[in-house]
């Protein structure tokens, strides 16, 4: 198609032209020359002896990806692939940042770095931000050789891992007693803010971390746990005297770890004396034995201490009183029992169901004394 004339009797000279206007057509022209003689004396046409074409964009990646989604590292790796070059060479990457608190509303992007590359994939390991919850996310462009820059491809988002919130220890409370040899430990899982599931780990004394995921047979709910979930530790034997106990919680991704919880505790020997039928006479001292045992282990468990309505005095407690006195003790014992074994949703580390005895009238028998005996070393 005819493009321009260009009157000069010069025998050379330059014209500028508009270039095609679609990305990567080509164009070539040709020229010939007519002299003064008039319209029908031209010269032969010459072709030019190359083509020009507008300049096509790099394709930027087909892949651009941020590790891990879930962070407690200082660093993020991102790599991406699949670039095609354009018309030019790829000559850089830029890259860029951005972040939100929320997930949902960014800031602007800025600056994070150019890679000098003419490579069609790439990795590059940059500082992540060590704000916990604090989402980040990147996009990567490539520029050719004759700086042009191609479209925008947006990773994934990657998040500061926020640790778990610290378990609710329920039970023991620090500085009180037990009789249980392999006491319980009550736990309720916190909030998990990146809404991962959880492992509960339980250590005692010095010795090494247990938790709810390796060590299933010590957990009355086990496993990956969620929000707020109830479960019973069961310790193996332990000595009497002096324990601590701590409790943490994991999330399950980077098992990255709550806050401690630490508590102390005391499991004692058997205060009771044994007491034989129809040898042991049943004394005062006796009884004050068993509330005492009682209070201690309501306390263990964050019970209030039980009242009792009438105080026992060696020699002038009447004997027509001693099965209210049973009946208070059992009552004091049936609360531990409920609020055990309504604590969580397995029956795993339940008290047994008791069936008391039969009280009788006057001082209490030795079965019904012994019943106590063997149900307050076992809660």
């Amino acid at each position: 198609m005819a493009l321009a004339i260009v009157n000069t009797s010069a025998t050379s000279s330059i014209l500028n032209v508009s270039p095609p206007s679609t990305r990567g057509y080509y164009r070539r022209f040709r020229i010939r020359t007519r002299g003064t003689a008039g319209e029908g004396f031209y010269s032969d046409w010459v072709i030019s002896s190359n083509t020009v074409r507008k300049n096509i964009l790099p394709i930027p990646p087909t892949s651009f990806t941020a590790n891990p989604p879930i962070y407690e590292a200082n660093t993020i790796n991102l790599s991406w692939s699949g670039t095609v070059p354009g018309t030019s060479a790829i000559k850089q990457y830029v890259i860029q940042q951005v972040t939100s608190i929320d997930g949902l509303n960014w800031s602007a992007y800025e600056a994070l770095t150019t890679i000098v590359s003419n490579a069609t994939s790439g990795t590059l390991q940059v500082n992540a931000s060590q704000v916990a919850g604090r989402y980040t996310r990147y996009r990567i462009s490539v520029t050719d050789a004759l700086d042009a820059v191609s479209a925008y491809v947006v990773s994934n988002a990657v998040k500061k891992n926020s640790p778990p919130v610290a378990p609710i220890v329920d039970c023991p409370m620090s500085g009180n007693f037990t009789y249980n040899a392999t006491p319980r430990f009550m736990i309720t899982t916190g909030i998990e803010p990146d809404g991962q599931t959880q492992i509960v780990e339980v250590r005692i004394d010095s010795g090494s971390w247990q938790n709810s995921v390796d060590n299933p047979e010590r957990f009355s709910v086990s496993g990956y746990l969620g929000n707020g979930v109830k479960t019973i530790y069961q310790a193996e034997p332990l000595s009497a005297g002096n324990h601590t106990v701590t409790f943490r919680c994991l999330d399950s991704d980077i098992e990255s770890a709550s806050t401690e919880v630490v508590r102390t505790f005391t499991i004692l020997a058997l205060p009771f004396e044994i007491i034989t039928a129809n040898v042991t006479h049943v004394k005062a001292v006796h009884i004050q034995t068993l509330r005492t045992a009682v209070n201690r282990v309501r306390s263990y468990y964050n019970l209030s201490v039980a009242t009792w309505k009438e105080d026992i005095i060696a020699g002038k407690t009447t004997v027509k009183n001693w099965p209210f006195h049973i009946v208070e003790i059992r009552k004091a014992i049936d609360s531990i029992i409920i609020m055990v074994n309504g604590f969580d949703s397995s029956q795993a580390f339940d008290i047994p169901p008791v069936t008391w005895l039969p009280i009788g009238t006057g001082r209490p028998k030795a079965d019904v004394m012994q019943q106590i005996h063997d149900l307050i070393q076992i809660i």
